[in-house]
């Protein structure tokens, strides 16, 4: 009981009852569906396995591991970093700075801590949030969650966000959301074990030129349900 206790608070604090604004955001998603390259339910689940192993396994999971492994506030810094320099798409990188900033603050009053107190003091100073993927892993840490855990829950956390902004925009319903989640976490499973046993890489980067075309034409759609 005593090791389920830090996993169920960071579940707690990152759940969509305690919003960091993840709803706001369908990471590329709407313009695809807008488009007509996204229809159902198959289509839905080719654009998640492509974000779990391209976006999880190169950019958002081994930086949340990054800042779960840190030991200092610069090291937290430089892999928030490398992480926001692998963000090609301008709205993505303004995304996860705001529901890191919402994520950071909340969890400030939930979990004070040493890291999250000095992330806090950054952001006063340079006047910008780190990304949710690294506040994410200082949170974990934090909260005395283990490795393993903190990035199956980041990487829960991300694919049904892409799953629920598909049912938003109306093309599945909620049926299909859950299947679409249950059926990726094999494949999100095998990424969490590889991220956790290759060592950690320089430089983070996805090769998703699909979803990154779609975050750059999405301001130009006449009606926009998202942000991103």
């Amino acid at each position: 009981m005593a090791g389920t206790l830090p996993l169920l608070r960071l579940l707690q604090i990152t759940d969509s009852s305690f919003p960091v604004g993840g709803f706001a955001f369908s990471h590329g998603l709407e313009w695809l569906v807008k488009a007509g390259w996204v229809e159902n339910e198959a289509d839905v689940a080719a654009v998640v396995d492509a974000y779990i192993v391209q976006g999880g396994g190169g950019q958002w999971l081994p930086a949340a591991l990054a800042a779960w492994r840190a030991r200092s506030l610069l090291a937290i810094c430089r892999a928030d970093d490398r992480l926001d320099a692998s963000i090609a798409v301008a709205g993505e990188r303004e995304a996860g700075r705001a529901m890191g900033e919402r994520l950071l603050v909340g969890a400030s009053d939930a979990l004070p801590g040493e890291r999250i107190a000095a992330l806090l003091d950054a952001i006063c100073i340079q006047g910008q949030a780190g990304q949710y993927a690294t506040v994410f892993g200082v949170v974990a840490n934090e909260s005395g969650v283990e490795a393993g855990d903190m990035l199956a829950a980041l990487g829960s956390i991300m694919v049904n966000s892409v799953a629920q902004a598909a049912v938003r925009l109306g093309c599945i319903g909620q049926s299909a959301a859950i299947r679409i989640t249950a059926g990726a976490g094999p494949r999100l499973a095998n990424v969490v074990e590889s991220t956790l046993s290759r060592r950690p890489p320089s430089t983070f980067g996805a090769f998703t030129p699909g979803l990154d075309v779609a975050g750059m034409l999405h301001p130009t759609l006449s009606f926009r349900m998202f942000a991103s």
